[in-house]
């Protein structure tokens, strides 16, 4: 049976969740590996009852998933496994990650991942704020992500286009749809440089809660995030929240006090969850990120040499025969968790150290 048939079916036994269902598949050695083992096996682990192990169809899970299998070889879809290669490496650091990723198009998340959000009622001011944000990004060649709704959204997808900037779109429903429907010629051009990502399968439907499912695979793609336009609550602050949770940058343009849609981001910036911007340069002094004005696209430090910090991440990998556990690295670099996670993600990208199963890295 084709290897991505079980994969697919691990993503639609939702009774087990998907941190359970990933600690399965780290004890068991694989996702062949778990659909062959006994339900007394699976429950041995103590992870879940055995009462529930025998309600799982795994059956029915690997049938749907071979029509799965069918749709993406009739539409050119890519799958992305969370243990694979090209699944997105800043994923791997969010436990509540997807299983497998679902996309279509010139897909690359090895880049600097910067979301836009905001309202879907954007201001002539947003769409200005978002253009010229957009146009000033482009001097680091930054991938813009965003979820292709009405609003800020739109205007941040054209304006990657427009400065021949990547751009992906994170959609809560199955790839075999577009919604909006009135997008689906920038979705078309995104597809040239960029493209549509979705955990959901074929012909799931754009049900109101996949979206705040949908925003933080947005929040967990991306180096930093900003939000335009929002009101006081909304997709876009789920999506910086979010990103506050992934331990991620967040940005917020600030408005006008008696505008509804300047609401969400100036109560963000009062909270302190929200770094305030008026324009990119701000973005860029505050990330560390350099402004090049050369006419070629520069691919940015992200990929230079080792900090001091990834060094000394470097040479506890080596001290330790060449491989630690996550909890035991923390421990002999003396860093927090999401410090040391932000080094690691860095070392992966530069192709330093491999993310093993069961959160063990490993020097290359």
């Amino acid at each position: 049976m084709d290897e991505r048939v079980y994969k697919i079916a691990l993503s639609l036994l939702q009774a087990i969740g998907i941190v359970k269902t990933k600690t399965l598949v780290a004890y068991l050695g694989g996702a062949k590996a778990f659909f062959d083992a006994s339900e007394k096996k699976i429950a041995s682990f103590g992870i879940i009852g055995l009462s529930k192990v025998k309600k799982l169809n795994r059956k029915a899970a690997l049938a749907r998933a071979e029509q799965e299998v069918d749709f993406m070889e009739q539409n050119q879809v890519q799958l992305h496994y969370y243990l694979d290669l090209n699944y997105p490496p800043a994923l791997k650091f969010c436990d509540d990650a997807p299983i497998v990723l679902y996309s279509k198009g010139a897909i690359n998340f090895n880049q600097e991942n910067v979301a836009i959000v905001g309202t879907r009622k954007a201001t002539p001011y947003g769409k200005r704020l978002t253009a010229d944000l957009v146009k000033d990004l482009a001097k680091r060649n930054v991938q813009i992500i965003s979820g292709l709704a009405h609003g800020i959204d739109k205007e941040a997808h054209q304006a990657a286009i427009q400065n021949n900037l990547s751009t992906i779109a994170v959609l809560g429903h199955g790839l075999e749809l577009i919604y909006p429907a009135a997008h689906k010629s920038l979705a078309k051009k995104m597809m040239e440089n960029g493209g549509l990502v979705t955990e959901f399968m074929s012909y799931y439907p754009g049900d109101p809660s996949n979206f705040p499912k949908r925003n933080r695979i947005v929040a967990g793609l991306c180096q930093a995030t900003v939000v335009v336009e929002s009101a006081e609550s909304g997709g876009s602050l789920i999506t910086a929240n979010l990103a506050n949770d992934y331990n991620r940058d967040v940005f917020a343009f600030p408005g006008d006090v008696n505008r509804p849609y300047s609401a969400g981001c100036n109560n963000l910036i009062r909270r302190d969850k929200a770094h305030l911007i008026t324009c990119a340069e701000d973005m860029y002094e505050i990330m560390g990120w350099e402004i090049d004005d050369r006419s070629e696209p520069i691919q940015g430090d992200l990929f230079d040499a080792m900090t001091n910090d990834e060094e000394k991440v470097c040479k506890a990998l080596k001290t330790a025969n060449g491989q630690l556990h996550i909890d035991d690295l923390s421990e002999a670099v003396a860093m927090t968790m999401s410090e040391l996670s932000l080094h690691l993600f860095n070392l992966e990208l530069k192709g330093n150290i491999d993310a093993l199963p069961g959160k063990i890295y490993r020097l290359k």
